[in-house]
């Protein structure tokens, strides 16, 4: 099945009014009752003959067994690897899982085949792309929006770095396995989703500030699979299958407006920073991993605080915020917070600080300078956001986590993630702009306080 919004998006290539060309090699959507049935007619279509299927235990035992066996009735040959969880948790996309992927290598496999949606998928495309293959997903829940992304988040050296990756030239779903999935994955998906409601305002903040590239077709994508999945909450919690239908469209289009771009930005903001700092302290610390999308889902709402405060806030005193950088963190306290928050990832934090000069005094007065002058346009973006309090509403209605104690993210986790899950990424968000007019550590207070448990 091939929905009207996805169907132009296929296999296609456009030159767009941003004055970019759009490009996509994701050429087929088999959405439909039995869809694994079909797989050994899409690589004859496709042209190949001896796929490398990779999933884990549990990804196995939802599609990869069967996938396996209409295969072997096809009598076409192929190589299943089956990653296990070294842990109680899920299973981690980092360097030991690639490296055991291309142990169980079959170097004569000319497809990758990737059953499962998240971390599965993040290493197959990632693998795909390393060794110069295709890749195709049999996905098995919708619970992300990397479905058909050319990017990969990846764990290396105890760091989420984005990887560029294959996207897939198909994408098989059977609704009936989709609609399935734990609740729990349903919600992660559309928390995920209703996580590009900042990451826009963030894209467009950073145009705005620094000129970034902005493109507003692949913006307005963004915003119909965000609509798409407003729509489709209501029903998640019963597993309805219109629901289910409606959220896998919109995480597709996620990553197709990703594929557009060339990067996460249309889909990833100070939201997934927040996501991904919680996820490297879990590892830290040994903690069970939590969905992704759950994780962005609260990281949203943080979020979008900031920017409510931003859409009431007087024009700040820019004289007054020159006059005090002097006064902000020295280069040697900010390395020893980053070394107390990051522990093993922080060398790569300070590298990319001293790369990209984020916090730079110089920098900071170039932005201090565009601020100034255009406080009605920014004041008139934050306006657009909606409140947190509405996001919050809609996570509450799909039995999602909607603050950060309900997934056992303790107040020092939130209130660094605030202060220096910016450090992450050199990517301009609220968490940026926050930090620029000197408001970052107060805002970080308040949210804590509102947020948080005392505990």
């Amino acid at each position: 099945m091939q929905t009207k919004s996805i169907e132009p998006y296929l296999n296609c290539s456009f030159e767009c009014s941003c004055g970019r060309t759009h490009k996509s090699l994701f050429a087929h959507y088999i959405f439909e009752p039995g869809a694994i049935k079909k797989l050994p007619d899409l690589l004859a279509q496709l042209g190949y003959i001896r796929p490398y299927l990779i999933s884990d235990t549990h990804t196995h035992e939802i599609a990869g067994h069967q996938a396996e066996e209409v295969l072997k009735g096809a009598n076409i040959r192929f190589t299943s690897h089956i990653l296990k969880s070294p842990n109680k948790g899920d299973l981690a996309a980092d360097e030991h899982a690639l490296g055991s992927i291309a142990m169980g290598n079959d170097k004569d496999a000319d497809i990758i085949i990737s059953v499962g949606t998240g971390t599965i998928n993040d290493l197959g495309r990632y693998f795909s792309y390393i060794t110069g293959r295709p890749f195709l997903l049999i996905a098995t829940a919708p619970s992300m929006d990397g479905l058909v992304s050319g990017v990969a988040p990846l764990i290396f050296n105890n760091m989420k770095v984005t990887f560029p990756a294959q996207e897939p030239l198909a994408l098989i779903c059977d609704p009936e396995i989709m609609a399935a999935a734990p609740l729990k994955m349903l919600a992660a998906g559309a928390a995920d989703i209703l996580g590009k409601y900042n990451c826009l305002l963030d894209w467009k903040l950073s145009n705005i500030i620094n000129d970034e590239y902005y493109c507003d077709t692949i913006a307005d994508i963004m915003r119909t699979a965000v609509d798409q999945t407003m729509e489709s909450t209501n029903g998640l919690a019963s597993h309805d299958s219109r629901a289910v239908s409606v959220l896998t469209e919109a995480l597709v289009l996620s990553g197709i407006a990703m594929d557009f771009s060339g990067n996460s930005r249309p889909a990833s903001g100070a939201e997934h920073h927040q996501s991904h700092y919680w996820e490297m302290q879990f590892l830290f610390d040994r903690i069970p991993a939590v969905l992704h999308g759950t994780k962005v889902g609260i990281g949203t709402v943080l979020m979008l605080e900031l920017y409510n405060k931003l859409a009431e806030m007087e024009k700040p005193d820019f004289s007054k915020i020159r006059e005090n950088i002097s006064c902000r963190l020295s280069m040697e306290v900010w390395e020893k917070e980053i070394h107390r928050c990051y522990r093993d990832g922080a060398e790569g934090i300070i590298q990319l600080e001293k790369k990209t000069k984020k916090n730079d005094s110089k920098g900071l007065l170039e932005r201090l300078s565009v601020m100034e002058k255009r406080w009605d346009e920014i004041k008139a973006l934050a306006k657009t956001a909606p409140k947190a309090s509405e996001i919050y509403d809609v996570l509450e209605k799909m039995g999602a986590a909607k603050v950060p104690a309900d997934v056992g993210i303790c107040r020092e986790y939130v209130y660094d993630s605030i202060r220096f899950g910016k450090e992450l990424r050199d990517r301009y968000t609220i968490l940026q702009l926050m930090w620029d007019i000197g408001e970052l550590d107060e805002a970080a207070e308040k949210l804590v306080e509102k947020y948080c448990d005392e505990t």
